[in-house]
């Protein structure tokens, strides 16, 4: 196996990415092309290999991608290397200026554009976009349940005393962005962004309940020591999302124990809502609660 360690503290060399010169001054002339010919680095882009045992790592296609363009990472690129796990990091996207020559490929998204020094930061030796610039791009471009999915993970990061200042900072990069398209949409969908939900699967659920227009519910609502995705507690409804896990049938008595009527909800009823849709209108009506 070849042996090019990441031990060094540029970019290049990092992350299983290297230049060809540096791969060439590692390993030398034959080494290299031992190392090729093997399938052991495989090309990138032009003048860049990757380790092929690294090769869908998403840090090693960016270390890859920057070393070809020299440009910022991105985009939904950039919000998963801050963490946020509701979106892919590929394909790569990565922001050059107008002066450079690179075109978009399988794998590789390029944009052109110029961007303030203030809205950047090293991540792990990669140039990437700050969280506050990266999800504004995310609201605006990305599809709404993955958005705010992505909203929800970086402000439940947070310091719950730091979310409003974060929320803040981003309705001021919505309502200063040039590109006014996805603004509007991107503002609704920070207005349901809390942090709260547990998981991205909660997160698309709250826009889907929000889409049905029912009353906005209460997200992690506690009841009688147990949590509940989402609950009404004006009229006791509560909504439990299982995800593939079997019902929590000790959870559900000790709520409906209480004069609770839980409604539980699943994969199949977020991929397809109409059924959750009617249960719920019935079950908040029930309740004496229109819905």
């Amino acid at each position: 196996m070849i042996d090019i360690l990441d031990n060094t503290d540029t970019l290049d060399g990092r992350h299983g990415a290297y230049t060809y010169a540096l791969a060439r001054d590692r390993l030398g002339d034959h080494g290299l092309r031992m190392a090729v010919e093997s399938g052991e680095l495989v090309g990138f882009g032009r003048g860049v290999l990757v380790d092929a045992r690294r090769v869908f790592d998403l840090r090693t296609r960016c270390a890859a991608a920057l070393l070809l363009t020299d440009g910022v990472l991105v985009g939904p690129t950039a919000a998963a290397l801050h963490g946020c796990a509701a979106i892919g990091g590929f394909p790569v996207h990565v922001r050059i200026s107008y002066d450079q020559r690179f075109r978009s490929r399988e794998g590789l998204v390029v944009h052109q554009g110029s961007l303030a020094p203030a809205d950047t930061m090293v991540v792990d030796h990669l140039r990437v976009l700050i969280p506050e610039a990266a999800i504004t791009e995310v609201l605006c471009t990305a599809l709404r349940r993955t958005a705010l999915a992505c909203a929800d993970e970086t402000l439940h990061a947070l310091r719950p005393d730091e979310r409003a200042e974060f929320v803040s900072a981003l309705q001021a990069r919505l309502a200063a962005r040039p590109d006014r398209r996805g603004t509007q949409r991107a503002a609704a969908l920070l207005a349901l962004a809390t942090g709260i939900p547990a998981s991205p699967a909660e997160s698309a659920f709250l826009l889907v309940l929000t889409d049905l227009n029912v009353p906005r519910p209460i997200c992690q609502y506690e009841v009688a020591g147990h949590r509940v995705a989402f609950a009404w507690p004006q009229c006791r409804v509560a909504l439990a999302y299982d995800g593939d896990a079997p019902p929590k049938e000790v959870k559900y008595d000790a709520l409906t124990n209480r004069g609770w009527l839980v409604l539980s909800a699943d994969d199949q009823d977020l991929a397809e809502p109409t059924g959750l849709h009617s249960r719920l209108r019935e079950a908040l009506q029930t309740r004496r609660m229109a819905a």
